[in-house]
C-alpha cells in the first residue's frame, strides 16, 4: 500500500472520530417563570474633606488661596518674558510672584 493511501486513511478515521466527539450538548433555554439575578450595585462613597480656611499650616499649601496682606494680579505678558520668568524661578527656586514683588521693588 502507498505511503499517501495510508496518511488519507488516517486523517478520514481521526476526521470521524473528531466529528462525534465535538458534538455539542443540547442546552435548555432558561424558564421564563425564573429570572436571573441582577448584581446590586453601591455607589462608591468618598470620604468627607476638611474644609479649607485660609489659615491653613504653612506645611499643607492648598493653591487659590490668597496669604493674609497680599493681592491676587493678573496681568497679561508676552509669551517669551513668561517663559524666562518660569526659567528664573525655577533656576531660584522660587515663584514668579516672587520675582515680581523683587522687580517692582527694585525698579519703582
Amino acid at each position: 500500500m502507498p505511503e499517501e493511501e495510508n496518511q488519507m486513511g488516517l486523517f478520514e478515521i481521526a476526521g470521524a472520530a473528531a466529528d462525534q466527539s465535538i458534538r455539542e450538548p443540547k442546552l435548555k433555554p432558561p424558564s421564563p417563570a425564573t429570572p436571573t439575578p441582577q448584581p446590586t450595585v453601591t455607589p462608591a462613597r468618598r470620604k468627607a474633606r476638611p474644609p479649607v480656611t485660609a489659615s491653613a499650616p504653612a506645611a499643607q499649601k492648598v493653591s487659590g488661596l490668597v496669604p493674609d496682606g497680599d493681592v491676587r494680579l493678573t496681568a497679561n505678558i508676552r509669551q517669551d518674558l513668561h517663559l524666562k520668568l518660569k526659567i528664573v524661578s525655577a533656576q531660584r527656586r522660587t515663584t514668579i510672584g516672587e520675582i515680581i514683588e523683587e522687580l517692582i521693588q527694585s525698579h519703582l
